[in-house]
């Protein structure tokens, strides 16, 4: 289960290792939701983020004169 811990001033979230490994966000930004049940982490998405690696995966076009 996760906690929260006091962090100088503020408080931060520790999230147990196993809930980090399975959810694959080790060092990723992350972006909170607040919902009215509670937070939702998600990684941050970064517009575009993944275009020049989707653009090079498909480059199979063959030019006709």
């Amino acid at each position: 289960m996760a906690q929260i811990i006091k962090i100088g001033n503020s408080q931060g979230i520790r999230i147990p290792k196993p809930i980090i490994e399975i959810t694959r966000l080790e060092g990723k930004e992350l972006e909170f939701v607040v919902l009215s049940e509670g937070i939702l982490i998600t990684p941050e998405k970064k517009p575009r983020a993944d275009w020049e690696m989707k653009a090079n995966n498909n480059i199979n076009t063959s030019w006709q004169w």
